[in-house]
């Protein structure tokens, strides 16, 4: 995600000083000035941006700063060539966003694959893999599903040919006719709309072997980002680059995932990025296919 900030900044020296501020605070961010520009904007980088507390904090130091809406990256289709743009912008800007860390939802789900005995995993949105290596040090098979291919580049120089990544958007699913022991998927479903939702669960369960586990993170309504942008749809909210993000509850886990086997909701705070400071509220979602 791209937001970008007007400011009244002319002095090199004094960017320098306040993006060195702003790193600080806000340790997950990629931040630039450009004081060439007319409007001496302050771009910003990251998964989520909590633009006011941006603007706070710039006020704080002395200085005005204000959202440009016109000058924002807008993404307002869902299309597989969007979501491939943005992807490849996110991580061609900071090739491990989200650090090397697993996910505690990868941990969580991981700890149950184990125990259940599962072998052959399927991780839609791998980025560059963080969370496949917890499942292969158990001894399971992990294929990915990533629709950049700089995320897949990635991957491929940490896993050497030990992972089979296909390059593809998880809304054009399936891409083959392979049955999984356990699907697991964190961070991606709520940026989806409600038909494409719903699709990637259908291609999912389609996917799954009598008696499988699927296990999905998706962000919670009690996260502290939610409320933040412009409402288009209950729980719904477009942030400044027009990324639409769906918020859960008890009630719209029940509606979207009650038809593939719900069986437990786990509330999980998973760290913003590389920062241990910031933190978003998630919902660990486990579904299991009946065995007949």
């Amino acid at each position: 995600m791209i937001e970008i900030f007007k400011t009244d900044i002319t002095d090199k020296k004094l960017a320098d000083k306040l993006s060195e501020a702003l790193k600080k605070e806000f340790a997950d961010y990629t931040i630039n000035f450009d004081l060439d520009d007319q409007d001496r904007i302050l771009r910003v980088e990251a998964e989520f941006i909590n633009s006011e507390k941006i603007i706070e904090t710039v006020l704080c130091l002395g200085f005005s700063c204000k959202i440009i809406p016109d000058r924002l990256c807008l993404l307002k289709k869902n299309s597989s060539k969007e979501m491939q743009e943005q992807w490849d912008t996110c991580f061609q800007s900071n090739n491990t966003v989200w650090g090397l860390e697993p996910a505690k939802s990868a941990i969580l789900a991981n700890e149950l694959f184990s125990t259940s005995s599962l072998k052959n995993i399927l991780i839609p949105g791998f980025g560059y893999g963080r969370n496949a290596q917890l499942f292969m040090n158990n001894g399971m098979n992990v294929t990915g599903i990533e629709i950049s291919e700089t995320a897949i580049r990635i991957a491929e120089q940490n896993y050497n040919g030990k992972v089979e990544i296909i390059h593809g958007s998880v809304t054009e699913m399936p891409f083959n006719d392979i049955i999984y022991d356990g699907i697991f998927c964190h961070g991606l479903l709520y940026l989806l709309n409600t038909a494409q939702r719903t699709d990637m669960l259908n291609a999912c369960y389609n996917q799954l072997k009598p008696g499988g586990y699927m296990y999905f993170s998706v962000l919670s309504k009690t996260s502290s980002n939610y409320g933040l942008g412009r409402e288009i749809a209950p729980d719904t909210f477009e942030n400044a680059q027009g990324v639409q993000i769906f918020f859960y509850d008890s009630d719209s886990i029940q509606k979207e995932f009650g038809a593939y086997g719900l069986q437990d909701t786990i509330e999980i705070s998973e760290h913003a990025g590389t920062s241990k400071n910031a933190s978003f509220d998630f919902t660990a979602i486990v579904c299991r296919k009946p065995v007949s």
